[in-house]
């Protein structure tokens, strides 16, 4: 059982990259412990058009949160009951347990963003995290970003570029393997030593999503 959820969640989640976790929201955590953690937030599933089965959005706002939190889960169970109905497992009744378990179990993290009430100015994000590795535009065109790749973090900005309107975190390699190892006691095949790992997500690659009012 253990040995085939570590594998199901190590494929599920190898695309995620680089970052620095935020507020201690660490990979692998579920939504239960992420509820636990900020116990008076208010959570809110959101719809976003990108998303695909497997991918579940929340809000995050309120208690002692400055601003919204929007964080990514993945899901699994969608892959657990194809493999149920294919009938193909080696082990379908550890299947049936995590394609039925709840969204407080099964939703891990895989990346966050953070929308803060009154946007930052760019120099005091420089001041904390130094001169940013790359900037441009993002994917869809529209927004100038600033990333810094070694810490797994990209600053979405103003038009004037003084700004910073939201910040995403993903989550790096070593943050991964600390997880792999504190909850299954083992490392996926992809995040061993030399196995090269993911490669980083492109700055602008996280989807867009409009930040609530």
């Amino acid at each position: 059982m253990k040995s085939l959820l570590f594998f199901a969640v190590a494929w599920v989640i190898c695309a995620c990259a680089l970052a620095e976790t935020h507020l201690g929201i660490r990979p692998l955590d579920s939504l239960g412990e992420v509820r636990a953690r900020f116990p008076d937030t208010q959570f809110v599933r959101m719809a976003p058009d990108w998303a695909d089965e497997s991918q579940v959005l929340f809000s995050l706002t309120g208690g002692s949160l400055q601003g919204q939190l929007l964080v990514l889960f993945i899901d699994g169970r969608p892959d657990y009951r194809r493999e149920i109905a294919d009938g193909f497992a080696d082990d379908l009744d550890a299947l049936k347990l995590l394609a039925a378990e709840s969204d407080d179990q099964a939703l891990r993290v895989k990346w966050v963003r953070w929308v803060p009430t009154t946007p930052l100015r760019v120099q005091d994000v420089v001041a904390k995290y130094g001169r940013w590795d790359a900037g441009g535009l993002s994917d869809d065109g529209f927004r100038l970003y600033r990333s810094w790749d070694a810490r797994g973090i990209t600053a979405l900005l103003s038009e004037d570029e003084q700004s910073v309107l939201m910040m995403d975190f993903v989550f790096s390699e070593e943050e991964q393997r600390d997880a792999f190892i504190r909850r299954y006691g083992q490392l996926p095949a992809w995040l061993r030593p030399g196995a090269g790992g993911g490669a980083t997500a492109a700055p602008g690659a996280t989807p867009r999503v409009t930040p609530a009012p």
